[in-house]
């Protein structure tokens, strides 16, 4: 059979090469834009002190008066029809005086009713009349330097009018971030460095939408990076208060990662808490990816490479790679103490240690629900230290740790302690090491007793259901395979391997060799819900490529892996080839057996070009 196989492989390269010769156009080069500029925009611009002015001269008392201007304004322009407008106007004039009949810079130009026409690229013209009652003319000139507006201009009193003032205005405003309004049609845009920094020092805007538009390095050998000595954004404003929770103003915006990364963040500061890119946080994080981030927090609590308090807010489709994070209490590969919304599709990497409890390779402490997630940073502690997360009092479904874990006690290869929480549909590889209470999966697993509507107490959470563990477990007391101790928790339909684990015994679980651990049947009888079956359920969790590998989560799958062994291989380049040009796929087929990858109906150089991407991107790993 073998050799069988071997034959198809050796004919079908010769095609393989072909199709994907022909078929796959050559890829543009992305420069960072469409190639074509946006017809009409709308940024803000932000007046710049001590070159930001209005000078009132005139009247009987021949009043002459300078006074600085403080704020900002959004401009949108429509070059395609060649108009402007001022479509919203936040500035002052800073020093009082009984001359001015208004501390609103934009009523006493009249701004939203001044219309615009533009010259050229860089120069447009406002006129108007103010508003009031004199009926001035209002003349102004804005002129685009770079990323800076230029405005001038003045109001003109009426022929042989008496006792009126002359207001000039003089002012440089720098676009606020790199564009954008920070509304959710369009977002504040991040595209530097500096842009991001200045978010950081602006908490008014903490509750707006911001977009990453470019990879950023803040590696501080740079111009004008530093090594930071509190969080990014929404930092702690009262760092020293030891008794306090987080003092300051949390982000509850959406900052959208648009699919871009943050490299080389740097903090370096001992006794601070809340640490991360973002110190507190409520609002939403997505599609962000941090790349080397390196945390030295000492003694400080709450770290995170991403989030040190994810308080009410969302993490979604975020990751960090070649982390190191450290720190004392609550310490996260991503983020330090999750007590809000979801955190999906998220993964770290690298080294994450803490000094003394709730350490863990994605998240310190969980009271919130994490699903799809993985780590496989190198987590070390004290006290509740694991793979995945040091504490769980939440839920975690359908996430995997393949870390290697180090603690004194409460050691899991995916969570330290698991108290009162839920791990469902989830696996460990992590290699443990430890003293006491220590599992390949959960190190202790405790069910906490509540007081329900009758007046006596029940006992909730502390369940694992439906998970599995593999890599070697050592320690001094309390070890076990998949558990080390379970205090009245319930372990449901869950494994470990005896052979690789090194340990015959687990509080909870059921230990199996390792040919049993890779074959469906062991899993399938105890209720598992596989792809390609629907007796024990339709959601398709879980596959396995039977005596190579354990069960995989289905999620982890990449688009193209048809068929055993894991990874894109030869052989899936085989099975794709045999559907080629099939113009008959849809469901009733399953799209030809998953070859038709995009659901066209046919089999066509797009899947191919799918399935090369992914086999590139790593999925022959």
């Amino acid at each position: 059979m073998k050799e069988v196989i071997t034959s198809r492989i050796l004919r079908t390269i010769p095609l393989l090469i072909a199709v994907c010769l022909v078929s796959i156009p050559a890829q543009a080069q992305y420069g960072g834009g469409s190639g074509t500029t946006a017809s009409a925009e709308t940024n803000t611009y932000v007046f710049l002190p001590g070159q930001s002015a209005v000078v009132q001269t005139g009247g009987i008392a021949g009043v002459h008066e300078t006074y600085p201007i403080e704020g900002q304004f959004q401009l949108f322009v429509d070059f395609d029809a060649g108009t402007a407008l001022f479509s919203q106007v936040d500035a002052n004039l800073v020093d009082e005086s009984p001359f001015l009949p208004t501390e609103s810079l934009g009523e006493l130009f009249n701004m939203a009713e001044l219309l615009g026409t533009v010259v050229d690229d860089t120069i447009i013209d406002f006129v108007g009349k103010t508003a009031d009652g004199m009926e001035s003319d209002i003349l102004l000139t804005l002129t685009f330097r770079d990323d800076s507006a230029h405005l001038t201009g003045r109001t003109v009193p009426p022929p042989n009018s008496a006792d009126f003032f002359i207001f000039e205005l003089d002012a440089v405003a720098s676009k606020k971030y790199g564009g954008g309004t920070g509304e959710p049609n369009d977002p504040y845009r991040i595209a530097t460095a500096e842009d991001l920094m200045l978010l950081g020092e602006s908490p008014e805007d903490y509750d707006k939408h911001f977009i990453l538009t470019a990879e950023i390095d803040l590696d501080p050998n740079l111009p004008g990076r530093k090594v930071f000595d509190k969080a990014v954004i929404a930092p702690d404003t009262d760092p020293n208060d030891e008794y306090s929770w987080f003092q300051g103003t949390p982000f509850y915006g959406v900052f959208d990662g648009n699919g871009h990364t943050i490299s080389n963040f740097t903090y370096d500061c001992n006794g601070i808490d809340y640490i991360g890119l973002f110190g507190c946080m409520d609002g939403n994080i997505k599609d962000l990816g941090l790349i080397d981030p390196n945390i030295e927090a000492g003694t400080g609590n709450w770290v995170g490479s991403l989030v040190g308090w994810l308080r009410e807010g969302n993490v979604t489709c975020c990751y960090a790679e070649g982390n190191s994070v450290s720190g004392t209490m609550y310490v996260g590969g991503l983020v330090g103490w999750h007590s809000g919304g979801p955190i999906i599709n998220c993964y770290s990497t690298g080294n994450v240690s803490g000094k003394w409890w709730s350490v863990g390779g994605l998240v310190g402490f969980n009271y919130g629900t994490i699903t799809n997630c993985t780590s496989s940073a190198r987590v070390s502690g004290n006290n509740n230290v694991g793979g995945l997360a040091g504490d769980n009092r939440g839920t975690i479904t359908n996430c995997y740790a393949t870390s290697s874990v180090a603690g004194t006690e409460h050691v899991g290869g995916m969570v330290g302690e698991n108290f009162g929480g839920e791990v469902t549909n989830c696996y460990s590889t992590s290699s443990v090491t430890g003293t006491i209470l220590i599992g390949g999966l959960v190190g202790k697993n405790v069910s906490i007793s509540r007081l329900n509507q009758g007046g006596g107490y029940i006992l909730v959470g502390g369940t694992i259901t439906n998970s599995y563990s593999t890599g070697s477990v050592s320690g001094n007391e309390n070890i076990g395979g998949l558990v080390g101790d379970n205090l009245k928790g319930e372990i449901a339909n869950s494994f470990w391997d005896i052979e690789t684990s090194g340990q015959a015994i687990s509080d909870g679980g059921t230990g199996k060799t390792t040919a049993e651990m890779q074959t469906a049947s062991t899993f399938l009888e105890a209720g598992w819900d596989f792809v390609g079956e629907s007796i024990n359920g339709t959601e398709d969790i879980w596959s396995i490529c039977e005596g190579t590998n354990y069960p995989r989560l289905a999620w982890q799958i990449l688009v193209g892996d048809f068929v055993c062994p894991d990874g894109i291989t030869i052989e899936d380049f085989v099975f794709f080839i045999e559907y080629w040009r099939d113009d008959n796929c849809d469901p009733s087929n399953d799209y030809c057996q998953g070859a038709d990858l995009d659901f066209s109906g046919t089999v066509d150089e797009a899947d191919l070009e799918i399935l090369v991407e992914n086999w590139l991107a790593g999925g022959n790993d």
